[in-house]
């Protein structure tokens, strides 16, 4: 009954509209929570990540294009144009609300950023997409994947997949320097449709966020030239982020 009513009590004062300014170390972005989610993940959920925000906003560099890979509502697509105003962002979310935060988020941040809305996989087709843990703006849990959530999904709606390679070859998007991957399970379908991509010399940074297939992703992105470690995620039974470098590249985590 508490917990509920303290979410009551968030979601009316969000119907002000209220701006939620968010600041790592000197990097400072404002966000407009529409919903209890969104709050609660600039609020609290974020920080659970924060190894992970640090070093990738230490390593961004101004001549960097950011793939935000399951951007969610923006908070690392945000805080990296705003730490870098001349790289280039693109972020790829599928679900249509969270979409909507995006775009208010970079806008409010006057962030010119590219914005596809269709889910990165390993080829072009139509394939159902699972909301399980919100209906609500900010939702986490969204994913072509099937295995690593748990439950039954709330919801579930038809996508046009398509991988990374084909959006790069076709001049949709530029090719990213550095990329994060945050898919709830599907991140090797992304990486195997980024295969040329991310084997370019010019790719030199992934941060990819694993579920229950560390193993599986540490190997592809070693089998494309990248030297992994990791980076902690403070949530129970959570694994940690993979950072793939370039072997070239002297790039470690703090």
């Amino acid at each position: 009954m508490g917990n509920r009513a303290f979410e009551t009590a968030v979601e009316v004062y969000l119907r002000t509209q209220p701006k939620y300014t968010l600041s790592c170390g000197e990097t400072t972005a404002i966000f407009f929570p529409r919903t209890f989610v969104e709050w609660n993940n600039l609020k609290h959920r974020i920080w659970d990540e924060a190894d992970v925000l640090t070093h990738l906003l230490s390593n961004v560099r101004a001549d960097d294009v950011f793939y935000d890979i399951g951007a969610n509502m923006g908070i690392y697509a945000c805080l990296v144009g705003v730490r870098q105003p001349d790289a280039t962002i693109v972020g790829f979310e599928p679900y249509p609300p969270n979409v909507e935060s995006l775009r208010k988020n970079l806008a409010a941040n006057g962030i010119d950023a590219i914005v596809i809305e269709q889910p990165l996989s390993d080829a072009s087709s139509n394939e159902a997409f699972f909301v399980y843990d919100t209906l609500d703006a900010g939702a986490q849990h969204g994913s072509l994947d099937t295995d690593y959530p748990t439950g039954d999904p709330l919801v579930s709606f038809t996508v046009e997949t398509v991988t990374g390679d084909e959006l790069v070859a076709s001049e949709r998007i530029p090719a990213p320097t550095v990329l994060k991957v945050d898919v709830q399970g599907s991140g090797l379908a992304v990486l195997d449709g980024l295969e040329s991509t991310l084997l370019a010399d010019e790719c030199r940074l992934v941060y990819v966020e694993a579920h229950d297939n560390r193993k599986q992703l540490e190997d592809r992105l070693a089998s494309l030239g990248y030297e992994t470690s990791l980076l902690t995620v403070d949530r129970a039974q959570k694994d940690p982020t993979i950072v793939g470098v370039r072997n070239e590249q002297p790039t470690s985590p703090n």
